[in-house]
């Protein structure tokens, strides 16, 4: 069996004893530190998603992997795409899981970055949404919606604003996004605040 993929804990490593016991709170430099202590050589393009931090490392037999550190619990995963689907959760088990959790709709499910990204609808009627689930648990680390704005408040917000024929409301990257036809008959991209749905930008339709 491949070794490629491996799973620990930071508190095998001894960093958990300089933590608060309450929480996490890891910075990029404890994170590289513990991706080395792990066997891990060379991390890099190292993020921060949700509580989440993400990068890349090459494991001893020159191997690459995707590195996931849960900053809350302190939960270190390290996966090859080799192990997807055999070792770990591949697409398929994705889909299964995601219809599960009453999704009707499942579209566009990738690995990129340590993450599953997957668009999916809760049923025919509504809006696409982008899902980040961990590579192993599954757990949806970024439901790509807000708490507090769903995509029909967007809708309604726009309308009420004079913008027509209104598509493509998704959120992104931390925004929501759509596009729509403005007062002067234009096509155009809109940006809008994940938390009280006031628009933060326009810019013309490519």
């Amino acid at each position: 069996m491949k070794k490629s993929a491996i799973t620990y804990v930071l508190a095998a490593c001894g960093l958990a004893a300089a933590l608060p016991q309450a929480a996490y709170a890891l910075n990029a430099q404890q994170v590289v530190e513990n991706i080395a202590a792990n066997g891990l050589l060379a991390p890099y393009d190292l993020e921060k998603t949700g509580h989440y931090w993400q990068a890349q490392a090459t494991t001893p037999d020159g191997k690459k992997a995707y590195v996931v550190v849960n900053d809350v619990d302190g939960q270190f995963t390290a996966v090859s795409k080799s192990d997807l689907g055999t070792r770990y959760p591949g697409a398929a088990q994705v889909m299964a899981h995601l219809r599960a959790l009453g999704y009707a709709q499942i579209q566009e499910v990738e690995f990129d970055d340590g993450f599953w990204h997957v668009e999916v609808r809760p049923n025919r009627q509504a809006y696409k949404q982008e899902l980040l689930l961990h590579p192993v648990t599954l757990e949806i680390v970024q439901p790509t919606q807000s708490t507090t704005v769903t995509a029909a408040h967007i809708v309604d917000v726009l309308q009420r604003a004079g913008y027509t024929r209104i598509t493509d409301v998704s959120f992104d990257d931390g925004v929501w996004e759509a596009e729509a036809t403005n007062a002067q008959k234009q096509r155009v991209d809109l940006k809008l605040d994940p938390d009280t749905a006031t628009i933060i930008s326009e810019k013309l339709d490519d």
